[in-house]
């Protein structure tokens, strides 16, 4: 599918993520989110083949972690019956991280779609290391949100060091590296919460049912 894959121009939006209380150590280019990355079309059909796929599935009340609660989770293989746009959306996603990340040939985990319901809750963790590499990227569909990213006990840290949010629009695309990867939880503010910008433009995110596309890399053996 790379003969039909249209690779945009897009750079990060840095008014998407709130540095006004980061922690000492954070570096903007280790959390950007990528405004619109994906087309109207394609985030349409995407959410599509996930609903399709979901459907018989019911929301799961918690996970074995305890980390997330009422939702649905489903692998997206390349084999599967997706519809070929969709296809496109994945492997756009896979080629533009792949470029912008790493300078080598990189191994993708399967990707996988959350659902989230409305009242649902994703709590703060820090993804596991012991199979997956050095990025955890998402796009978003269907309801905005925010992610909150603060440095993790799990990893020794205080999460009173400060804190950095993420503003994610349906279609957009975040991606986390480095310290935010390794030693930042990550986790969803609840509906209606404020997310203000560096122009001091705040923004009321009513979040509603949620629908995510993960993409993680392979750990080096």
């Amino acid at each position: 599918f790379r003969s039909v894959i249209r690779l945009k121009s897009s750079l990060p939006n840095k008014l998407l993520v709130n540095t006004e209380n980061a922690p000492n150590d954070f570096v903007s280019s280790m959390a950007v989110v990528h405004e619109n990355f994906l087309s109207h079309d394609e985030g349409e059909s995407l959410t599509k083949d996930i609903q399709n796929r979901m459907r018989r599935r019911r929301y799961e009340k918690g996970h074995w972690d305890a980390v997330i609660m009422d939702f649905k989770e489903v692998e997206l293989g390349m084999e599967d019956e997706l519809q070929e746009l969709s296809i496109c959306s994945l492997v756009k996603t896979r080629t533009h991280l792949s470029e912008k990340y790493f300078d080598r040939d990189v191994t993708w985990l399967p990707t996988h779609a959350i659902d989230l319901k409305k009242d649902g809750a994703l709590k703060p963790h820090v993804d596991s290391v012991r199979f997956s590499g050095g990025i955890v990227a998402g796009i978003t569909l269907l309801s905005p949100a925010i992610m909150r990213l603060r440095p993790s006990e799990d990893v020794g840290r205080d999460p009173e060091e400060g804190f950095v949010d993420l503003l994610l629009q349906p279609l957009s695309l975040y991606a986390l590296t480095g310290v935010c990867r390794y030693q930042y939880s990550h986790e969803l503010l609840p509906t209606s919460s404020i997310f203000e910008s560096h122009d001091g433009t705040q923004t009321l995110v009513e979040r509603e049912r949620r629908v995510s596309v993960i993409f993680r890399d392979a750990k080096d053996d």
